[in-house]
This record gives structure tokens, C-alpha cells and sequence, in this order.
């Protein structure tokens, strides 16, 4: 989830660490899955690593490997507690495209590179739902006004859970992001973050499903409106 505002190559002055919801997923995982979806063994073994990889760069603050445990563990719950999990036609490519969603992060036009490469990996494969995927993906844009299905809002609202969480995970969350963009003095931070944080105050609904709005969406508004305040002060 782009948070901030412009994408930019981070220079962090500290390293803040997400929680996880613990055992799940690792690197045999996501081989066994990137079999599933058509990869040969070795080729998926390569691309697991690289992932792994990518997401475990300790520049990436809040981006990193937790972020996407967390969005796989948050779709599982969905798929198990949700009475719209009918809807999700292919449960193992959404998983890869949530792997492959934040792949390139702080680069201009990162959302469309972190596509470009989830379809790179899957030219060498079997599977044949490279447009599918690609349409998860570039859903977590949320710079660009989009007609979405509903996978497609799912794995927005997947993204932005974090939102609604307790206060406290969601001060954890703020602290992380504004370590991502550390090299940024408040004066410019704060008030790009706030104007981020207003698209989600000023929709209808933060969240697109009934099962995220229901879970989430009163302590989402809750949450932003405290951290805007918060940032508000600290300017003045």
C-alpha cells in the first residue's frame, strides 16, 4: 500500500519491525504454492528465494516481509469465515498476486512494476492467468480511480486491513510508514500524509466488502482521524 504520496527511495534513520500473525507462511510455502499455480520445482524454489529476498531488505520499513504474511493470513480468515469466499475463483493466484503487489517499492510507477514482474515470472510457467493477477495487482494503486470487481476490491481492502486494527497496531503501523519516509522533515511529510489519509476519511466507506466493513471500518475512521490530528499539531 502506497501510504505517502510520491514513491521515493527511502533513507532510513531507524528500522521499525510490523508484527506477524505467526506460522504462516515461509519460504517451503511459497514454493508449494508457486507449484500450485504452474511453476516447476527449481523455478519456484529460484522465485521463492527472490521474493523472500526482495521483501526482507531491511530498507523496506513497513513494506517488507510481515506486510505481506499478514495480507496472506487476512485472506485465509476471509476464505474461511466469509460467506462470499465463492467468489474467489482462483484462491492461489490471489496469493501470488499479493506476494508479487509491493514486489517494487519507492520507485516511480512501482505498482505497475511490481505487475510487470509477477507477469515475468509466470511467462516461464504453465499458468494462464497473467491478466487476472495483474488486475489484483494494479488494484493496490490508489492513485487511479478504478472500476473493480470484487476480487479486486478485496485485495484492497486486504491492503488497507491495517487501517482498522487496534489502536495500538495501528500506532505501530503510522510509526513504521513515517520511518519508510524518514529522509522527509515533518513539514513536508505530515501534510502529503494527511492528504492520503483524507481520501480514505472523506469516502462513504473505507473498506469495499460487507466482511471489512463489518470487521473494520468504525475503528479505521477512528484511527485516521487520530493520526491526522496527531500530524495536524505537530505543524502547527
Amino acid at each position: 500500500m502506497k501510504i505517502f504520496g510520491a514513491s521515493s527511495s527511502s533513507k532510513q534513520t531507524g528500522i521499525y519491525k510490523m508484527p506477524e500473525f505467526k506460522g504462516h507462511s515461509n519460504l517451503s510455502d511459497t514454493v508449494k504454492l508457486l507449484n500450485r499455480i504452474g511453476f516447476n520445482n527449481n523455478d519456484a524454489k529460484i522465485a521463492a528465494k527472490d521474493i523472500f529476498k526482495t521483501y526482507n531488505n531491511p530498507k523496506r520499513g513497513y513494506h517488507g516481509i510481515n506486510h505481506i504474511k499478514n495480507m496472506l493470513a487476512s485472506f485465509d480468515k476471509f476464505l474461511f469465515e466469509s460467506s462470499q469466499s465463492y467468489k474467489i475463483k482462483n484462491p492461489d493466484e490471489f496469493k501470488f498476486a499479493i506476494l508479487m503487489h509491493d514486489y517494487v517499492n519507492g520507485e516511480p510507477y512501482e505498482v505497475e512494476k511490481s505487475a510487470l514482474k509477477a507477469k515475468e515470472f509466470l511467462h516461464k510457467t504453465s499458468n494462464r492467468n497473467s491478466s487476472y493477477i495483474e488486475g489484483l495487482i494494479l488494484a493496490t494503486d490508489y492513485s487511479k480511480k478504478q472500476n473493480q470487481n470484487f476480487e479486486q476490491q478485496l485485495m484492497q481492502d486486504i491492503d488497507i486491513e491495517i487501517l482498522g486494527k487496534s489502536a495500538e497496531e495501528y500506532k505501530d503501523y503510522s510509526k513504521a510508514i513515517r520511518l519508510q519516509y524518514a529522509e522527509y522533515p515533518d513539514k513536508i511529510y505530515n501534510p502529503a500524509r494527511i492528504k492520503i489519509l483524507q481520501t480514505f476519511i472523506n469516502k462513504d466507506k473505507i473498506y469495499n466488502t460487507k466482511y471489512y466493513q463489518d470487521k473494520y471500518e468504525s475503528q479505521a475512521r477512528e484511527n485516521i482521524k487520530s493520526e491526522i490530528e496527531s500530524l495536524t499539531n505537530s505543524v502547527k
